[in-house]
């Protein structure tokens, strides 16, 4: 998200110039509460009281000014905008590779072996696995370990359980 924040950031800086005010908006400018509707959004209010004008105004104006790879819009004062899917993709993967000597342990899941592996747990292997992959593309010497967690006071519980109990 930061990678992004900083490339409307520099697309916004010529058209905010026009406006001939002082830099508050750039810490103002963030993610978008409302997913759905946006990635990025900047209020308008710090430019509109600076300005002594509609916030509204300011962010269809800018809406009008902003080039980029992404969708803007201006919606009650707010400047959003939502980053085009390939566009994003292409620049991730266009990053610059690390260091071949970077090496990366990646530890996750760690389910509870006397608990259900439930939708949750299974969330987290996906997650994890797919981080170790991410990391792994990126050119990162990467190991995973998936811990079962079979130490412990719960597994001599149930290992008690199961051999006294079931008699």
């Amino acid at each position: 998200m930061k990678f992004l924040i900083e490339i409307i950031e520099q697309s916004l800086e010529s058209a905010v110039a026009d406006y001939g005010v002082s830099d508050t908006w750039k810490s103002a400018l963030g993610p978008s509460r409302e997913k759905g509707q946006a990635d990025v959004t900047l209020p308008c209010f710090v430019i509109a009281k600076e300005l002594k004008r509609n916030p509204l105004e300011i962010a269809s104006e800018l809406a009008e000014k902003v080039n980029g790879e992404f969708h803007v819009s201006a919606t009650g004062g707010y400047l959003n905008f939502k980053a085009n899917a390939e566009w994003l993709v292409d620049k991730v993967l266009k990053w610059e590779k690390p260091s071949p000597n970077n090496q990366i342990l990646i530890e996750h899941t760690s389910a509870n072996p006397n608990g259900p592996f439930h939708v949750g747990r299974a969330r987290n292997a996906i997650l994890g696995d797919s981080l170790v992959r991410l990391h792994r593309l990126y050119g990162n010497k990467v190991r995973a370990e998936y811990y079962v967690d079979d130490m412990g006071k719960q597994v001599a519980v149930l290992a008690w359980a199961l051999e006294n109990l079931s008699k």
